[in-house]
């Protein structure tokens, strides 16, 4: 629709079409997230199906829904620079090439935007200790 409504906002000789159109559903992502809440009420949460996969153990089945849900509050927590990068180049398995188009920066600020990003995840997924628990170095 945005295409449509303003057809002089696209120039085919700085990116492909694919490359534009991806562009403005980032951008509308990225407004639609700014505003609203992360917060999820617990009664509007959905329930996990522990009896889904019966040849999997259910404390496995529950650990891997709470490793998803932190891998989850781990990204939103990122920069929206670092989380586009993990989602074009990690979750939708792009080269560094069309993940460079679609941001419109160098293939080289990819590599190291997910290099750091990758960091920023691993320091966000390190669990804390509980209370009153000392970790010795």
């Amino acid at each position: 629709m945005h295409l449509i409504s303003k057809p002089h906002s696209y120039d085919p000789t700085r990116a492909p079409l694919a490359a534009y159109l991806i562009g403005v559903a980032r951008n509308l992502a990225r407004r639609a997230v700014q505003n609203t809440s992360t917060d999820v009420c617990l009664e509007d949460a959905e329930e996990v199906d522990v009896a889904a996969s019966p040849g999997i153990e259910l404390t496995e089945r529950l650990s891997n829904s709470e490793a998803f849900g932190l891998l989850r509050k781990a990204l939103l927590g990122l920069p929206d620079v670092y989380r586009e990068v993990i989602v074009l180049c990690d979750l939708e398995e792009m080269s560094y090439a069309e993940a460079a188009a679609i941001a419109q920066c160098s293939e080289g600020t990819i590599a190291s935007r997910l290099h750091r990003a990758h960091n920023m995840l691993r320091l966000k997924l390190v669990r804390v200790p509980a209370k009153g628990v000392r970790i010795r170095s």
